[in-house]
């Protein structure tokens, strides 16, 4: 018998777990693969859901430069 341990998806996680509405990346699959990152789309997909708060959507546009839908985040906020 094998027991799984239950593991809660952090924020960036959780919004790379949407399919992007820019360029259709899966779930779980990266927009762009070096360096890794997501289309802001899809944290903003995900606020809009209630799967992210709204502070750390906060932290995610602050440290952005120039803020449109497609911009690349990458490593989500830290």
């Amino acid at each position: 018998m094998t027991d799984t341990i239950a593991r809660t998806l952090t924020e960036t996680e959780t919004a790379r777990a949407r399919q992007c509405a820019l360029c259709w990346a899966p779930p779980g699959t990266p927009c762009q693969r070096k360096p890794e990152g997501d289309h802001l789309a899809r944290y903003l997909d995900a606020y809009t859901a209630g799967q992210v708060s709204r502070e750390y959507l906060a932290m995610v546009l602050a440290e952005l430069v120039v803020i449109t839908r497609s911009q690349i985040i990458v490593g989500g906020a830290s």
